[in-house]
């Protein structure tokens, strides 16, 4: 199997580009312009069979480059097969366990650690787990099971009273009422870049949580923020009280296939309870009706808090997973 299949750098970006588009776990956490704006190293590398491109491989790294790393703003990586290959069912599944088999061989001989979180559209594990599984003395791969919340918001194009929309009767009473008490107190949500804001409420939400943020960490958000939303791969939905107070304030990516909630925090001195709901509620409104998309990820409901906050808006639970070999 070593002679079959190739793994190269990925020199081309547009090719890599066009891979991520065409790919089933391709997102916008694997484009190579999102990956670049990070301020981290970062790897792209293609597999071929011969002249045939069969699959990338996107990877976060160490400084000194020995390791792959996760990343809590690369929220999927890893993995991209090639989706747009005629195969019969059967035929692509073996063929995919080959380059993921391929792929970790590669990895463990290049890497002393070994990290990434793939997609939930990646379906077949068992590489991972098979890994030196008749050598119990050497390195096994640990799966960390997360998962995620996607919503089909395509109902929110629709010209009809709000409580009337299928999304709408999708969300939990609380919600609702939310969104009901929201529009009677006059709340409005714009399309407005209020990232220095956003930085400044993130960095007093979790210090109120008990924790530190490096100002590393915020640059980095924030430049995040900045380069997705000026080459219009994000849009801001900044939400205001009748008195103009800024209440919360939220940023989804997107690409081709759907929308990923990538930031949101809370105005701290903002005392309505509904301030997240009517936040996200609107900006899911505005990704559908004005940017056409139909199918959201709110990355992560892997803590009880946000866990059941993005819950209450309805959706699928689907599971993907962190693997790491040490």
């Amino acid at each position: 199997m070593s002679d079959k299949y190739q793994m190269i750098e990925a020199g081309d970006i547009k090719l890599w580009d066009d891979l991520v588009k065409a790919s089933d776990q391709g997102t916008i956490f694997t484009d190579s312009a999102y990956l670049c704006t990070l301020g981290r190293k970062y790897c792209l590398n293609f597999i071929y069979q011969g002249e045939q491109l069969k699959a990338g491989v996107a990877l976060i790294l160490s400084d000194d480059s020995s390791q792959t790393e996760l990343d809590e703003l690369v929220i999927y990586n890893g993995i991209l097969f090639k989706s747009d290959q005629p195969q019969r069912k059967n035929r692509a599944r073996f063929e995919r366990f080959e380059i993921t088999e391929f792929i970790i061989n590669q990895l463990v001989k290049k890497y002393n650690k070994v990290q990434m979180t793939l997609s939930p559209h990646f379906e077949d594990f068992r590489p991972f787990l098979w890994h030196n599984y008749h050598f119990p003395d050497k390195p096994r791969f640990c799966l960390t099971l997360k998962y995620t919340s996607y919503l089909n918001i395509s109902s929110l194009s629709q010209d009809c009273p709000e409580n009337e929309i299928p999304a709408f009767k999708e969300l939990d009473r609380l919600k609702q009422r939310h969104i009901r008490q929201a529009r009677k107190d006059g709340i409005v949500t714009k399309l407005e870049n209020k990232t220095a804001d956003f930085i400044g409420f993130y960095k007093q939400l979790i210090e109120s949580q008990g924790y530190s943020v490096s100002n590393k960490k915020l640059k980095r958000m924030e430049n995040l923020a900045n380069y997705i939303l000026d080459e219009q791969k994000a849009v801001s939905c900044v939400t205001y009280d009748s008195s103009g107070q800024i209440i919360y304030i939220t940023i989804f990516g997107f690409d081709s296939k759907r929308a990923y909630s990538i930031f949101g925090a809370p105005n701290p001195k903002a005392s309505q309870a509904y301030k997240g709901a009517i936040c996200f509620w609107d900006a899911f409104k505005i990704l559908s009706r004005d940017y056409s998309i139909d199918y959201l990820d709110l990355e992560g409901v892997n803590s009880p808090q946000r866990g059941w906050f993005k819950l209450g808006f309805g959706g699928t639970i689907l599971p993907y997973f962190q693997v790491s070999l040490k």
